[in-house]
């Protein structure tokens, strides 16, 4: 897990749904503490639930290079949202597993949205379709400036569950091991739906 470049200093920058998420969590400074206040063993077994579900603010993406594309779109699907950054060793490693499980799991009922935050484009494509050769996953990316207004940006990777309604269900701000047959069976109980554990705070 990496911090992000956020600045601390300009204060939180996120919805009012994430605060009632965290619960008493101080995303401003959880990165020097993060093992402690957001314990995780890398694999899905560490999200953390809403007891209610949350309607997410209307918020856009990129779909690189031109076109603008709202989470709203996505109802009527499970949603798996990780945001990422090319400088961010974790992210780069997780992706190349979501992109496999997009392939197994993704469809109608279910979809991996990867959100690159990093402040230039390209560089992120580069990393994201040259290097990685990322097949399946389509290539969303969106300035801290602007997603960090919705969502905390300053630990990453950071990985969502948004439901079919299109309300925040669960995150786990971590490295998570999607390649695991635990994985599959986390997703397929989420299109289900059925949470994969008891909600907790």
């Amino acid at each position: 897990m990496q911090p992000s470049n956020h600045d601390p200093a300009a204060g939180p920058r996120f919805a009012p749904w994430l605060l009632a998420l965290a619960l008493s969590f101080c995303f401003s400074q959880v990165w020097a503490s993060h093992g402690a206040s957001e314990p995780s063993d890398g694999t899905v077994n560490s999200f953390r639930w809403l007891k209610k579900p949350l309607v997410l603010p209307e918020t856009s993406i990129q779909h690189w290079p031109a076109k603008r594309v709202s989470l709203s779109s996505f109802k009527g699907k499970i949603v798996l949202l990780n945001l990422w950054a090319s400088w961010c060793p974790p992210c780069v490693y997780e992706l190349p597993a979501l992109d496999r499980l997009q392939q197994r799991l993704g469809g109608e009922e279910f979809v991996v949205v990867a959100v690159s935050v990093d402040r230039d484009p390209e560089i992120a494509r580069k990393l994201f379709l040259d290097k990685l050769s990322l097949s399946q996953l389509k290539f969303y990316v969106e300035p801290p400036e602007r997603l960090g207004k919705t969502f905390p940006l300053d630990v990453l990777p950071s990985n969502f569950i948004i439901d079919r309604e299109g309300r925040a269900i669960g995150m786990l701000r971590s490295y998570v091991d999607w390649s695991s047959p635990a994985a599959d069976e986390f997703v397929r109980q989420l299109i289900a739906g059925t949470l994969p554990a008891q909600p907790r705070n």
